[in-house]
């Protein structure tokens, strides 16, 4: 052992999870000095997470992660979480005021020292006690991943990802306090592999994302200020993407509410072609949940008379065999029995000859019984037609 190299001691070391590296430090001198040019692999696949994973959780795990800023500062994977009751880290710049003076009397924890974990190569901030903003949780440059969870007094600005400059995944949820622009992460366009932001109030148009070359994933979804159109989607955009989620903001998003019923074939025809572009930029059509907005100008009161039937404003794909299609429905929650109008096709019937054919014609049936009233319609009647219609079919 004595003639063992400090790297070759240090490569050793690194088998072993941080508990027992830490522990192996009262051996001797040469082991003390080994820790400190270890390296604990934070994305090794074949080790349980925690033996490469500091949780801090508790005053406990504060204090063994300040002695590791010293004595293992190559550690590669910290959580941060609540660090026990009446206990907060100290408030940043810009603190939320209300916030400050609320926990003014509660015990404070430096933690500004994280910084000195230099190869930190992911951090992961969940619930964690902290209020304003905190540079130094920003300014790692081997960071791969970075995760904050439900952060509501942390402030930061998206423009503060330029310090992660090979940062690959990031995971934000429900932070009050995030801004910027999605524009701004335009500094890892060459890195980014994921993008995972939820109820947070950023803004931008996710097509500000489209050329980005390593990007398989991308989800907006709660952040009403994000914008876009699914048509503006071309061949080239998004050239390695596999899972696409936006907000309702996006017009062709899951949820999107449209503003007008001419918008609607067009977008159906973007999501259809999208679903068969290899691979697939969207998964599973019968996702989608569209609708009419009640603020659209196209819109108005179904008659809520008994037995009347309500407005064709939901919008669903519909398949019979391998055709595809869509059209307009109404609510399935509101009534008792489907009442749709005909269907618009987004490929031809299938030939005759074709073994399909007979499974398209059996499905087609099932499908057309949902067609009454709206008989002969492909879009949403105008609001008189709609009065005609009732006054034809239900007030006999």
């Amino acid at each position: 052992m004595n003639g063992m190299s400090n790297s070759l001691t240090a490569g050793i070391l690194g088998f072993l999870g941080y508990k027992d590296i830490m522990r192996s430090r009262i051996c001797c001198r040469k082991f003390r000095d080994a820790a400190r040019n270890t390296i604990v692999p934070w994305a090794d696949k074949n080790r349980y997470y925690r033996e490469t994973q500091l949780y801090v959780d508790s005053v406990q795990k504060y204090k063994a992660m300040v002695a590791m800023t010293t004595a293992l500062p190559n550690f590669q994977w910290i959580f941060l979480g609540g660090i026990g009751r009446r206990h907060k880290y100290c408030d940043g710049k810009d603190p939320n005021e209300t916030k400050a003076a609320s926990t003014a009397d509660w015990t404070t924890q430096e933690i500004h020292m994280i910084s000195n974990f230099s190869k930190l190569r992911r951090l992961t901030i969940c619930d964690a006690p902290l209020n304003g903003r905190y540079p130094a949780l920003f300014n790692f440059p081997l960071l791969r991943r970075l995760d904050i969870h439900y952060c509501d007094y942390l402030e930061w600005d998206l423009d503060m990802l330029a310090g992660l400059t090979l940062l690959e995944e990031l995971d934000v949820l429900s932070n009050d306090s995030l801004t910027g622009n999605i524009m701004s992460m335009s500094v890892l366009k060459a890195t980014l592999e994921k993008v995972y932001i939820r109820r947070c109030k950023i803004e931008g148009d996710f097509m500000d994302l489209a050329a980005f070359p390593r990007l398989k994933s991308l989800n907006l979804t709660n952040c009403s200020l994000i914008t876009g159109d699914m048509r503006e989607i071309g061949g080239n955009d998004f050239p390695m993407l596999e899972e696409l989620d936006l907000g309702e903001g996006v017009i062709g998003a899951e949820f999107h509410q449209f503003q007008r019923i001419s918008d609607v074939p067009s977008t159906a025809e973007a999501i259809y072609r999208l679903n068969r572009r290899d691979p697939p930029l969207i998964q599973n059509l019968d996702d989608f949940c569209w609708s009419l907005s009640r603020d659209s100008p196209d819109w108005y009161a179904s008659n809520d008379t008994s037995g009347h039937p309500h407005a064709p404003f939901q919008i669903d794909f519909v398949r019979a065999g391998s055709r595809v299609g869509w059209r307009w429905t109404a609510d399935e929650s509101l009534i008792c029995l489907p009442n749709s109008c005909e269907i618009n096709w987004l490929d031809p019937e299938p030939d005759r000859e074709s073994s399909d054919y007979d499974v398209y014609v059996r499905e087609l049936q099932s499908i057309q019984e949902d067609v009454f009233c709206y008989e002969g319609y492909h879009q949403p009647p105008s609001q008189d037609e709609y009065k005609r219609l009732c006054e034809e079919y239900y007030d006999i």
